[in-house]
């Protein structure tokens, strides 16, 4: 006959996980919840000012230790920098963890059709479909800290990328923001890509910190950016250059 002890040590590591097992299903069920009537409450509504997101259909999962929605013919539109810009995506999923850090991982697959203002007011669209489309965005306790966008072999009617990078994040100083552009195209009629690459420096960054907090909307931010003497520097790479007009539209 087993001892106490014995049987003690016998079931008390079965005990033991199961108690953590419940208590990982708890706390999902605890914050897919509320995430999910956040999300309705968000369908068709702005999500921070200027900028309202809609969708046809949506899907919670990511059990137990991610939390997954799953979007159809998701739509984001608002108010740009210089004008109405807009995104619908024909699948879009967005992962965040339920610990650890605050980073969500961004998915889109299928077609997408986005929409902006140039600075001189000219509206512009394009079309494309991608290998892949991933991002990703890290939040601190002053908003977003980091963004980065990676989208492999995009394709248009009239453009060819084999990849292309997106990437901002805040200043080691605090009070500014750095971004960079890179993308690697394949010229009609050659076998190698070329490969361009852009550094920007937003200096005097206080007036669009509060953009990364979601407390005012982006012309709003830009505007207050620009009246407090607010102006890009760009790298000095040569090859880079071109890419700037990618990045005009944001500021």
């Amino acid at each position: 006959m087993f001892k106490y002890s014995s049987r003690f040590w016998l079931y008390a590591p079965s005990a033991l996980f199961a108690a953590l097992a419940a208590a990982v299903m708890i706390h999902w069920w605890m914050l897919a919840g509320p995430f999910e009537k956040k999300l309705a409450a968000l369908k068709g509504r702005e999500a921070i000012p200027g900028i309202t997101l809609n969708w046809d259909k949506v899907e919670i999962g990511g059990f137990p230790f991610r939390l997954d929605a799953n979007f159809q013919n998701l739509r984001i539109a608002g108010a740009g920098a210089h004008g109405p810009f807009s995104w619908r995506s024909e699948k879009f999923a967005m992962h965040g963890l339920t610990y650890g850090r605050s980073q969500d991982v961004y998915e889109a697959a299928g077609r997408q059709q986005i929409g902006w203002t140039e600075p001189d007011g000219d509206s512009r669209t394009a079309s494309f479909q991608s290998g892949s489309m991933r991002g990703s965005s890290i939040l601190g306790p002053q908003g977003l800290m980091r963004f980065d966008l990676d989208i492999a072999e995009l394709g248009g009617p009239d453009f060819n990328l084999t990849r292309f990078q997106f990437h901002i994040r805040r200043g080691l100083d605090g009070n500014s923001l750095d971004l960079m552009v890179s993308a690697d195209a394949l010229p009609v009629g050659s076998k190698k890509p070329r490969h361009l690459q852009l550094y920007v420096t937003l200096p005097k960054g206080e007036p669009l910190l509060p953009l990364l907090r979601a407390e005012i909307s982006w012309p709003e931010a830009v505007r207050r950016w620009r009246a407090g003497g607010g102006s890009e520097k760009l790298s000095n790479d040569p090859g880079g250059q071109s890419l700037a007009a990618l990045l005009s539209p944001l500021y």
